[in-house]
């Protein structure tokens, strides 16, 4: 297993994910009395989004156009195209905007098909499948607009969608000429931390070749597992702008772990708060008090990973799932693990037998 960081691919990453800052304030303001371990949300990131959601409210109609509201949406414009094209190898961003503009009409739809059925977990097994089912969509337009229909995501967006479907390229070019528009006010916001992200990189593949996948179950504090790493290399991106996240890219044409640049005090954190055992019981009970939460970990316990089906059989958005499993996976309920070639999450029976346990114990249960 080799580790490597991507600089440039980071600093990409970061600027298509930068208008999502946007709507990050007020999605965790919404949200915050439901999520684990919310003062590790430091407040000098809060003060940052704060500035950066100023620079962005000029923008915010066009924003709106390409960028979700939904919490931890797979959908955003941007997210489903370069899934398709990737984001290693460009000199920087504008030479990826170039790209975008070089795209044809038939290029654009099928990436965005393409990309929605591998979120989906369609055809995955086979992907020279996918390609042909998404060729064979994205060419018809009625087909295109009944695929779009079945989307597990709001009434709004599908709208979007329905009309880039009628006008790829219009809709292309109006993205790019929203983010050349950004790309000063993100490079004035990124440039005073870029070199503490490339050092920052370059510490942690270092010391994650040195120290094997022991190395990155260790400083995860266990959340992620070592057998999620057979691939011979693991390519690493820091994020300044969701430092606090981890993400494992796996439905993208290279694929990629997106380390936030303070998950390391994040992870250390939640250790310090977890070795109060009583307060982990707590986190797991909280977790556990949410009717739809605990349905979507029946469902994971009973083997099923697709958030795509898990939101299917619960009527609710694949967001929504995404942000419960979240919860799961910082209470450290269940772990992520991956079977067969395929990334997904199990429950961690250890941990909630011994909390049943230990509450026994705290509850002087007869013998």
């Amino acid at each position: 297993m080799k580790f490597e960081f991507y600089p440039k691919e980071s600093k990409l990453h970061d600027f298509l994910q930068f208008p999502r800052l946007l709507y990050y304030r007020e999605e965790f303001d919404k949200s915050k009395k439901d999520i684990n371990f919310q003062e590790i949300l430091m407040e000098d990131y809060r003060s940052f989004v704060s500035k950066v959601e100023e620079k962005l409210n000029p923008f915010a109609k066009k924003i709106e156009k390409f960028y979700m509201k939904e919490y931890l949406s797979d959908y955003d414009f941007i997210d489903l195209i370069s899934r398709a094209t990737g984001i290693f190898d460009y000199k920087d961003e504008k030479d990826y905007l170039d790209m975008l503009l070089s795209l044809d009409e038939n290029e654009v739809k099928r990436g965005i098909i393409y990309s929605m059925m591998l979120i989906n977990d369609d055809y995955l097994d086979d992907l020279d499948e996918t390609v042909k089912k998404a060729d064979e969509i994205s060419s018809n337009y009625n087909g295109m607009i009944e695929f779009i229909k079945e989307l597990p995501i709001e009434a709004g967006s599908k709208w979007n969608f329905f009309l880039i479907a009628e006008e790829p390229l219009k809709y292309m070019e109006m993205y790019v000429k929203l983010m050349e528009e950004l790309l000063p006010i993100f490079d004035e916001i990124y440039s005073p931390f870029e070199d503490e992200v490339k050092e920052y990189g370059e510490y942690l593949v270092n010391f994650l070749n040195e120290k094997g996948a022991e190395g990155l179950e260790q400083i995860t504090y266990s959340i992620v597992n070592v057998n999620l790493l057979d691939d011979e290399n693991m390519n690493i991106l820091i994020s300044l702008m969701f430092p606090y996240a981890l993400s494992i890219i796996t439905t993208s044409k290279v694929n990629y772990t997106a380390w936030g640049l303070r998950m390391e005090e994040a992870f250390k954190k939640m250790k310090e708060i977890n070795e109060n055992k009583t307060l982990e019981r707590v986190q797991i009970f909280k977790n556990l008090g949410d009717k739809t939460r605990y349905e979507v970990l029946k469902l994971i316990a009973a083997g099923e990973t697709s958030t795509k089906v898990i939101a299917k059989t619960l009527g609710v958005s694949s967001a929504t799932i995404s942000y419960h499993i979240n919860n799961f996976l910082t209470s450290k309920v269940i772990k992520m693990d991956k079977s067969n070639d395929k990334f997904g999450y199990v429950v961690d029976y250890e941990l909630l037998e011994g909390t049943i346990e230990e509450f026994k114990k705290d509850m002087n249960f007869p013998k």
